[in-house]
């Protein structure tokens, strides 16, 4: 169970990577016509569209190792704005940033979904997710499939609700759906969403 939760805390990882580290090659030092600048440079009109976003900060910092300085540096460093505001982190962004942003964390989150089928280690055979990273369906191999892999649950939650958060979702307005299903009948052999689970921990 320990190798589960830490292979689905190392994939969401990944995408948080994106958002408090570093986007893809040239990221938000190029404009649109291509060209490179330096950080955080771009054209006069895109810098007039801009879009501010409320992220929850137990998304952007699930273990709170982070302090309020290294998430405003690490947005600086990119190119963008952010004020942290309690629980939550306001991040201003040009579009074209925003919009970068949001298709290098679906490819991050394709990447962490290849790597977890390769790992020999589970069940799961496929997964695949719509555009929105509302909904997930994990596909396993129904034989080897153990109720601890529900775990893996948690991994695809932080993405989709950190994805929809980025795209302007409001925070109770997030959930993500996720099915288990058997991979040669399609049965679904476990479900849950991103706010069954917000809603169990607050009860405890």
């Amino acid at each position: 169970m320990n190798q589960l939760v830490r292979n689905a805390v190392a994939s969401t990882v990944v995408c948080v990577v994106f958002v408090l580290g570093g986007c893809s090659a040239g990221g938000a030092g190029e404009t649109s016509g291509g060209s490179t600048s330096t950080p955080g440079a771009v054209e006069v009109k895109e810098e007039l569209l801009t879009v501010d976003m409320r992220i929850a900060r137990s998304l952007l910092d699930p273990d709170g190792t982070l302090t309020d300085d290294a998430i405003v540096a690490a947005a600086s460093e990119k190119g963008f704005a952010a004020v942290v505001d309690g629980d939550v982190v306001v991040y201003t962004m040009t579009k074209p940033q925003r919009d970068e942003m949001l298709a290098d964390m679906r490819s991050s989150a394709q990447t962490a979904v290849d790597e977890m089928i390769a790992d020999d280690s589970n069940s799961v055979t496929g997964v695949e997710f719509d555009d929105t990273m509302t909904s997930f369906r994990v596909a396993v191999d129904a034989t080897r499939f153990s109720q601890l892999e529900s775990f893996l649950v948690l991994a695809f939650y932080l993405q989709g609700a950190l994805y929809q958060q980025f795209a302007g979702v409001a925070q109770d307005n997030v959930d993500v759906k996720v099915d288990f299903v058997d991979d040669a009948t399609g049965e679904v052999l476990h479900s849950g969403s991103y706010q069954e689970m917000q809603k169990n921990l607050g009860q405890q």
